[in-house]
C-alpha cells in the first residue's frame, strides 16, 4: 500500500541484493488523478517462472461505483508488460494457481455473493466450484486483500480456504467441503481500560477558548474574541476581561497604532458582515465603515490610522457553502477610510488569512495556498511572493506538501512563525534565490523549524514590536521574546513563555421551575424498567422524580402537563456526529446544526473530529443560553501524524491542550504514526485520566491492534463480516465501543441509499425549517439503491447487534449525514439485522452515553439526572420507526414543541427563524450548484471528517 496515493503497487525484490524493481506503478505517469491510478492486489507467481498473475483495479481505495472493480491479470516478467487474462460479470481476485501452472482459482462475485472459481489456463473451461464464500472485500479497505490466502494441496486435488471462521478443505472435482480441525490457545493481557464516566459540568460557564489576542502597542493590554464579543485586558495574571460594548456578533479585533482605537468585524446569517471601529475605553459608540454588506474577516489598520484594510468575500459563497473546514473563503483584499464610505478593491488574494502589515508602510502581507506575499494598498501593483511555507498533510493518506494552518514573517523576513498540528516553530526563511521566493518544507529536517511549544497553539501572532511572539491556547495567553525561543527544547520554550488565563465567565442557562408530566408509559432505560401511566417531576434541569401516577408527593407550584397515551423516553444521543456545516473562525451564532438535531430528538453528541477547536465556543453559547442546541460534546481537532508523539512525554504534552485548556476528555486519534506511537498516546490519555477513540479507516489489522493496545473506541463498523466468537469476547471484554455508523460504513454498500430512496417524504416538511435544502439536495437526488440482496449493511448491523447481545458496548452514530434525521435512519438500518426496537432504543440512549463518558448523567430516566427526554406519540418499542413520531422535546429541562422548536416550559418563545426558510427556488437551485461546486473541490482536497 502506497499510503500517499492510495493504491496499492507490485514489486519485485533480489533475494541477494533486496534492490527492488516496481512492476506496477500506482502512478506510471507520476502524476495520474485518482481514477486513473492502478493496484496490484494477491499476486501468484507461475511454476514456470515466466508470469505473474493477480488482481488489479483503476482508482484508489475509496474509489466508489458499480462493482465490479477488480479482474485477473497476468504479468509477463520477460516483456514487463501487463496483460487482461480474465474478464468476467462478477470481476476477479485473489487468484491461486496450481502446482502444475494449470488451473486457476479465483474469487468473483454472483449475485450479490461471493463465490470461488476454477478456470482451466488450457482448455479456457471456468466453472463455479463453491459458494458462498465470507464476504469479499471489495466494499473495505482491503489493507490485508481482497480475501483470505487460498493453497492449492501438493496433489493438487484440493483446495485449503478460510470459511466461516475455519479452514476447510475443498474437493477440486467435486466441490465437496470438509472441516480441517485445529485449535489455537491464545493469551493477551489487556491493558488497564480507559473506558471512563464522567460528570457533566455546571456551574458558570468558562469560555475555554479565546480567539485572535492581539498585543496592544504599548503590550499593556490585550484585544480578543469570544461567542461573538469583543474583550479587552491588561496583560498580566488575574486581570479581568472588560467586554466592550459593541452591537451585533462582532470578531477578530485589532488595535491602531496609538492604541486608542480597535477594528473588528461583524457578522451574521441573516444580516451579513461589516467593519467597524470602537473606542478601546469604549466611553463613544462604535462606528460602521463599511458600506457594502460581505464577509469580512481579519481588519486591520494602516499605518497612519486612516484606512483599514480587510478581506472582503461574498455573503453568498459563505452561506452556500456546505463547510468550512478546509479554511478560509477566496477572498479580494479591501481598503476602507476610517471615517466611513465605499471600500477599494486591492485584487484577489485566494483563501487568504493571516492579513499583517509589511516594513513598507504602503503594502501588507498575508498567507494564501502555501505563499506568505506581499500587496500594495496604494497605487496600483500585484502581489509579490516572499516565501512558501508548506509541510506534509495530516493525513497519510496524502503526501505531496500542503499549505499549514498559519504562517507569518519576521519584519526582515528572515524567520517565519507558522502553526502545523496546533503547535508552534520558528522557521528559518532563506533569501530569494534569482529572484525566485524560496520554498520550505517544514516537515523536512533540513528546513531546521524548531518547535517552541509543547502543549501547542490555537492563535498566533508576531507582538507589535516583532521581537516577541504572542500566542493562546485555550483561554490562556503567552508571550515570549524572541531571542528566548532559540534555545532549548519545547516544554522548556513553553514554560520560559509563562501563561495567564483570559477568563470569560458566563451564567449557564438553567431554567427555574417545577413540571410534572403525568399519564405516559415511560421507558426509562434503566434496564428494562418500564413505567405504565406514569409521573414524571421535573425541577429546573434535572430529574427529580418518577413513578407510577400518584405515587409522588407533587410540591405546591408544579406546573402540571397531561400526556396521557404517549411515550417518553430520554434523548437520542449522537456517539458518532459530525457538526460538517458549522461556519468556522467567524461563527454563526445559533448555526442550523445545533437545532437540528434538537429538532429531531438528538439531544446530545460527540464529534469526533473537528479540525479546530471552534466547536468549543458553539458549545459554550449553547450552554450559557445563546443559542439553542444538543449538548454538544466533541474531542476536538483530532490527534494526527504530525502531533508529537515520540514519547510518552510527548503525548502527555500534547493532549494536556486537551484535558487543561479545551477541558473535553474525549480524544480522537486518527490514525497516528506507527504502533509504539499509538501506545504512547494510550500512556498520555491514562496519565490525565483521558479517553481515546480511534478511527477504525476500513483497516482490519489497524483495527485489531488498537483494541489490543487499549483504547476504548473503533470508530465506524469492522471492514469484515461474519465475526466469529474471538473478536466478540474481545470486544465484550474491553469494553471496547461498537458504534457502527451504517450510513458511512465500512465493509459494504452503506444504508445511506436505502434510507433516502425509500424515505423521500422525510425530505419534505419539517426538515426544511432546520436543514436549508442545498444541504440535502445531493443526498435526496442522487441516491444509490441496491436490491435486497445487494443491501449488504444488514449483515453488519447483524453483527452490531450480535456484540451488543453478547453483552458488548453498543452505540448509535449517524455521522452528520443529514443533521437530526439521519438519526432515525441509523436506528432503522440497525433494524434490518434483526435487533429488537429496546435494544436499539438502548444503544442510542444509554449506550451511547457510556460511549461518550456522560452515563452518569445522561441516557435514562432516573431521579437526579439532567431532564433530557422525548415525548412520542407512537410505541417505540414495537416499531423503531415510531421514534420519527416525536412530539415533544425536552433538552436540559427546557421544554419544546418538536415540530417548530418553540419552547413551551418554562417559557413560551417562539423559534427566531432561520436564514434560509424563505429563500426563493431561483436562490435554492444556486445554492444547490454552489454546493455541489464545492463538494467536487473537497472531495480531491486533503480533508478528512470521519
Amino acid at each position: 500500500m502506497i499510503w500517499g496515493v492510495l493504491a496499492f503497487e507490485l514489486w519485485s525484490f533480489d533475494v541477494a541484493s533486496g534492490q527492488h524493481e516496481v512492476l506496477v506503478k500506482a502512478q506510471p505517469n507520476g502524476d495520474d488523478p485518482h481514477p486513473q491510478r492502478r493496484n496490484a492486489m494477491g499476486v501468484v507467481a507461475s511454476p514456470d517462472g515466466k508470469s505473474l498473475y493477480y488482481a488489479t483495479k483503476a482508482g484508489t481505495t475509496w474509489s466508489s461505483g458499480a462493482l465490479p472493480h477488480w479482474t485477473i491479470a497476468r504479468f509477463d516478467l520477460a516483456t514487463r508488460t501487463q496483460h487482461a487474462d480474465l474478464t468476467i460479470p462478477g470481476g476477479g481476485m485473489r487468484p491461486v494457481l496450481s502446482h502444475d501452472g494449470r488451473l486457476l482459482a479465483y474469487v468473483t462475485r454472483e449475485h450479490e455473493r461471493t463465490v470461488l472459481r476454477l478456470h482451466d489456463l488450457k482448455t479456457g473451461t471456468d466453472r463455479k466450484l463453491h459458494g458462498p464464500l465470507d464476504p469479499d472485500g471489495q466494499s473495505g479497505g482491503y489493507y490485508v486483500d481482497l480475501m483470505p490466502r487460498m493453497a492449492f494441496a501438493p496433489d493438487d486435488k484440493a483446495i485449503y480456504v478460510g470459511l466461516d471462521g475455519g479452514l476447510k478443505r475443498l474437493d477440486v472435482t467435486s466441490g465437496a467441503i470438509a472441516d480441517i480441525p485445529f485449535e489455537a490457545h491464545v493469551r493477551h493481557e489487556m491493558p488497564l481500560p480507559l473506558r471512563r464516566q464522567y460528570r457533566v459540568n455546571t456551574g458558570p460557564v468558562h469560555v475555554r477558548v479565546i480567539q485572535t489576542p492581539r498585543l496592544s502597542p504599548d503590550g499593556r493590554q490585550v484585544v480578543f474574541g469570544a461567542v461573538g464579543r469583543i474583550y479587552v485586558a491588561a496583560n498580566r495574571k488575574g486581570a479581568k476581561p472588560r467586554r466592550l460594548n459593541v452591537p451585533g456578533s462582532a470578531w477578530q479585533p485589532s488595535w491602531s497604532d496609538d492604541g486608542r482605537f480597535i477594528t473588528y468585524v461583524t457578522w451574521t446569517a441573516k444580516e451579513g458582515g461589516h467593519v467597524w471601529i470602537a473606542a478601546a475605553d469604549g466611553k463613544t459608540l462604535p462606528r460602521r465603515i463599511t458600506t457594502q454588506t460581505a464577509f469580512y474577516s481579519e481588519p486591520l489598520f494602516l499605518a497612519g490610522g486612516r484606512d483599514v484594510v480587510a478581506f472582503s468575500a461574498s455573503q453568498r459563497d459563505r452561506l452556500y457553502r456546505t463547510a468550512e473546514s478546509l479554511g478560509p473563503l477566496p477572498s479580494t483584499l479591501v481598503r476602507v477610510p476610517v471615517d466611513g464610505g465605499e471600500a477599494t478593491r486591492l485584487g484577489e488574494v485566494g483563501a487568504a488569512m493571516d492579513l499583517r502589515r509589511d516594513p513598507d508602510p504602503e503594502r501588507v502581507r498575508y498567507y494564501s495556498d502555501g505563499w506568505i506575499s506581499s500587496r500594495p494598498v496604494v497605487g496600483q501593483g500585484g502581489a509579490r511572493h516572499l516565501a512558501k511555507l508548506v509541510a506534509r498533510p495530516d493525513s497519510q493518506y496524502f503526501d505531496a506538501p500542503a499549505p499549514l494552518k498559519n504562517a507569518q514573517l519576521s519584519a526582515d523576513g528572515r524567520t517565519a512563525l507558522v502553526r502545523l498540528a496546533s503547535q508552534l516553530y520558528l522557521v528559518p526563511v532563506p533569501p530569494a534565490q534569482n529572484g525566485a521566493a524560496p520554498t520550505v518544507n517544514v516537515s523536512d529536517p533540513a528546513s531546521k523549524a524548531r518547535r517552541i511549544t509543547a502543549i501547542g497553539a490555537d492563535y498566533m501572532d508576531w507582538a507589535p514590536d516583532m521581537r516577541s511572539l504572542l500566542w493562546s491556547v485555550g483561554a490562556t495567553v503567552r508571550q515570549l521574546p524572541v531571542d528566548a525561543a532559540r534555545s532549548g527544547g519545547p516544554a522548556v520554550i513553553e514554560q520560559r513563555a509563562g501563561g495567564h488565563v483570559l477568563d470569560v465567565v458566563l451564567p449557564r442557562d438553567v431554567p427555574r421551575g417545577r413540571l410534572l408530566l403525568r399519564g405516559a408509559r415511560i421507558v426509562t432505560m434503566k434496564a428494562e424498567e418500564v413505567i405504565d401511566n406514569a409521573d414524571l417531576l421535573i425541577e429546573n434541569n434535572r430529574i427529580a422524580a418518577l413513578g407510577p401516577c400518584g405515587t409522588l408527593k407533587i410540591p405546591a407550584g408544579t406546573q402540571v402537563r397531561d400526556v396521557t397515551g404517549k411515550f417518553i423516553i430520554p434523548g437520542f444521543i449522537d456517539a458518532h456526529a459530525h457538526w460538517f456545516e458549522t461556519r468556522r473562525r467567524i461563527l454563526d451564532i445559533g448555526h442550523w446544526d445545533f437545532a437540528a438535531n434538537l429538532a429531531y430528538g438528538v439531544t446530545a453528541g460527540l464529534d469526533v473530529q473537528t479540525f479546530d477547536p471552534d466547536v468549543f465556543g458553539y458549545a459554550d453559547m449553547i450552554d450559557a443560553g445563546l443559542m439553542p442546541g444538543l449538548r454538544a460534546f466533541s474531542t476536538g481537532e483530532g490527534v494526527f501524524r504530525n502531533s508529537p508523539m515520540d514519547s510518552r512525554e510527548d503525548a502527555i504534552a500534547t493532549l494536556r491542550r486537551y484535558s487543561d485548556y479545551y477541558k473535553t476528555p474525549n480524544i480522537k486519534q486518527y490514525m497516528v504514526g506507527d504502533r509504539a506511537q499509538r501506545r504512547h498516546l494510550i500512556e498520555g490519555a491514562q496519565a490525565l485520566g483521558l479517553m481515546p477513540t480511534t478511527e477504525g479507516a476500513s483497516d482490519y489489522r489497524l483495527d485489531v491492534t488498537q483494541m489490543l493496545d487499549g483504547y476504548a473506541g473503533n470508530e465506524h463498523s469492522l471492514p469484515i463480516a461474519p465475526l466469529h466468537d474471538d473478536m466478540v469476547q474481545m470486544l465484550v471484554r474491553s469494553r471496547l465501543s461498537t458504534v457502527p455508523t451504517i450510513l458511512v460504513l465500512y465493509g459494504a454498500p452503506s444504508a445511506m441509499g436505502a434510507m433516502a430512496a425509500g424515505h423521500q417524504q422525510d425530505f419534505d416538511g419539517k426538515l426544511g425549517r432546520f436543514v436549508p435544502e442545498f444541504a440535502f439536495a445531493a443526498k435526496r437526488d442522487s441516491v444509490t439503491w441496491n436490491r435486497a440482496e445487494g443491501q449488504g449493511f444488514a449483515l453488519f448491523a447483524r453483527q452490531a447487534s450480535d456484540i451488543g447481545k453478547a453483552g458488548g458496548l453498543l452505540g448509535v452514530g449517524a455521522h452528520g449525514v443529514v443533521q437530526g434525521l439521519s438519526f432515525h435512519w441509523e436506528l432503522e438500518a440497525m433494524a434490518s439485522g434483526g435487533a429488537s426496537p429496546l435494544q436499539i432504543l438502548h444503544a442510542g440512549t444509554i449506550g451511547s452515553a457510556e460511549v461518550i463518558g456522560r452515563a452518569l448523567d445522561l441516557g435514562s430516566i432516573e431521579p437526579g439526572k439532567l431532564a433530557d427526554l422525548l415525548v412520542l406519540d407512537d410505541d417505540p418499542t414495537t416499531d423503531i420507526r415510531n421514534t420519527r413520531s416525536l412530539s415533544l422535546v425536552m433538552q436540559n429541562g427546557r421544554l419544546y414543541d418538536a415540530a417548530t422548536l418553540d419552547e413551551v416550559w418554562p417559557r413560551s418563545r417562539k423559534r427566531e427563524a432561520q436564514w434560509f426558510e424563505e429563500m426563493s427556488q431561483h436562490d435554492v437551485a444556486l445554492a444547490v450548484r454552489t454546493a455541489a461546486d464545492f463538494d467536487e473541490k473537497q472531495g480531491n482536497a486533503a480533508s478528512f471528517e470521519y
